[in-house]
């Protein structure tokens, strides 16, 4: 004579499906290392407005911005613009690919050679070189339709350019916290429906 015994379990549909979506993320987390590409990208170009660097120090105003206003590193925005990630299954990485992005992030020299070029400026009538309005000691260049104009050859001498670093790129605690709401939200929306994160803690 045998016993036999039984469960039945019913209603677990939607945990099951869960738990495979979980399981899947687990398998291949590239949406959480998305999301993480996504804000490091975004929270990088924020420090471009800001003008601080992930300390929240300030940038040292780079010498055109002294002279004549606007922003540092934004002229053209061209590095702002660069700032891109990447992400796979292992990890997620952001920056730039422009050539002078290291320099800026680190600081350090520029050496300048010697060179000559000839400048053709615009003159007056009686001969006098043009002033710039608000620079009275800087001449205006003259294009190809300017008749009152002279050449003039420069040389100059072997110099160099220290470049102060002004980080724009790195994670401070405001955004380990973020990153971490960030992960608990791509997981709970893999749990689906009723999930909860407690995501930002510190």
């Amino acid at each position: 004579m045998s016993v036999g015994v039984a469960i039945t379990v019913t209603g677990l549909d939607k945990p099951l499906g869960a738990l495979r979506r979980m399981e899947q993320l687990g398998a291949s987390p590239r949406p959480i290392w998305d999301a993480f590409g996504q804000y490091g990208e975004s929270s990088t170009r924020l420090r471009f407005q800001r003008q601080a660097g992930p300390d929240g120090v300030k940038w040292k105003p780079s010498q055109r911005v002294r002279k004549h206003g606007g922003q540092t590193l934004i002229l053209k925005r061209r590095l702002e613009r660069s700032i891109t990630y990447r992400a796979n299954t292992r990890g997620t990485e952001w920056g730039s690919n422009v050539v002078y992005a290291r320099i800026h992030q680190l600081g350090g020299k520029i050496q300048r050679l010697a060179h000559s070029s000839t400048l053709r400026l615009r003159t007056r009538r009686s001969g006098a070189l043009l002033r710039q309005r608000d620079h009275a000691n800087l001449s205006v260049f003259a294009r190809a339709h300017h008749k009152q104009a002279v050449e003039r050859r420069y040389t100059v001498g072997p110099y160099t350019i220290n470049m102060p670093a002004r980080a724009y790129l790195g994670i401070n605690a405001r955004d380990v916290r973020e990153l971490r709401a960030l992960g608990g939200q791509v997981v709970a929306q893999a749990a689906g429906p009723g999930s909860s994160s407690s995501g930002g803690g510190a």
